[in-house]
């Protein structure tokens, strides 16, 4: 019986190594990815155009061991050496193939590679910033402040040469727009191109609309003690730059808070009729364009 399950062993050890044999000497082929990496780049030149992240690599060889390539990560490195600038042809070497002599290569895709070179710039650039939103009625937008103003751009000569400056915009809407709204925003640039920082601080400064316009401003009288005096004169014309929601307290025909013509009447003057400069005094954000006339009439009683 002992005897009989060692020849059974024995036999079962025969058929495994003839199965071994006669599939490791199979040959089979398959295709492999394998990663691009740059090897000995030449320094101050960029390659713009052509340059792959992966190739394929058809190979032959025995069947167990081809099997076994999917288990590893291949890089094939592409030697740029002797590129220069211009378009230049790149043969993927198969000597340089990270395999052993156990396999063949049978075909590579791409065989070669056409890559556009250029020298590497930089070029500092004023930036232009720009803001896109909806505001509110009766707002505006006073001002666009960037920090830096300047950034330095990295790229291909004939990229980078003709640029003048560099763009950013801010996309926002307010629905009640605060006085000053700050932001970093990212700068976006053409592929190939890297700006130095990458991003700028942008603030925008908000105001209501401002519309110019001629209005009745009423007449104050400051006086000192002892003086009493009064005039028949209630408003003077003043041209002024104001808000418009200030404004429509005008139109409406009411008075704007703050707005006055102040005349000031000093103790010292006799009774009688006195011609007195007045001074426009105005609420914030209210500016004083022209006046109709320097004086008025102030009749004064002791």
């Amino acid at each position: 019986m002992l005897k009989n399950w060692k020849d059974i062993g024995i036999a079962l050890a025969l058929a495994i190594l003839t199965w071994y044999l006669l599939t490791g000497r199979e040959k089979v082929e398959a295709w492999v990815d394998m990663s691009v990496e740059m090897a000995n780049a030449p320094e101050g030149l960029i390659i713009r155009k052509g340059l792959i992240s992966r190739i394929e690599v058809r190979v032959r060889g025995p069947k167990g061991l081809v099997r076994s390539l999917d288990r590893r990560k291949w890089t094939y490195s592409l030697d740029v050496s002797k590129l220069k600038v211009g378009e230049n042809l790149v043969d993927i070497d198969r000597e340089r193939i990270p395999l052993s002599m156990a396999y063949e290569v049978v075909e590579v895709k791409p065989s070669r590679l056409i890559l556009s070179v250029d020298r590497l710039v930089k070029k500092e650039l004023p930036v232009a910033s720009e803001w896109r939103g909806t505001l509110p009625k009766d707002y505006r937008l006073l001002e666009i402040k960037t920090v830096p103003e300047l950034v330095e751009v990295r790229g291909a000569e004939r990229q980078v040469r003709p640029m003048t400056q560099v763009r950013v915009v801010l996309q926002n809407d307010f629905d009640t727009p605060p006085a000053t709204w700050t932001d970093d925003v990212p700068i976006k640039l053409a592929e190939g191109l890297e700006a130095n920082p990458g991003q700028v601080k942008m603030t925008l400064r908000f105001g209501p609309e401002v519309k110019t316009v001629w209005l009745r401003v009423p007449v104050r009288l400051g006086t000192t003690l002892g003086a009493t005096a009064q005039t028949s004169v209630k408003y003077v014309r003043v041209q002024v730059e104001a808000p418009l929601p200030l404004l429509r307290e005008a139109e409406a025909g009411r008075d704007i808070p703050g707005l006055m013509a102040l005349v000031k009447v000093p103790g010292g003057l006799k009774s009688g009729r006195h011609a007195l400069p007045y001074e426009v005094e105005v609420p914030e954000g209210v500016r004083v364009v022209s006046t109709k006339g320097e004086s008025v009439a102030v009749l004064v009683r002791k």
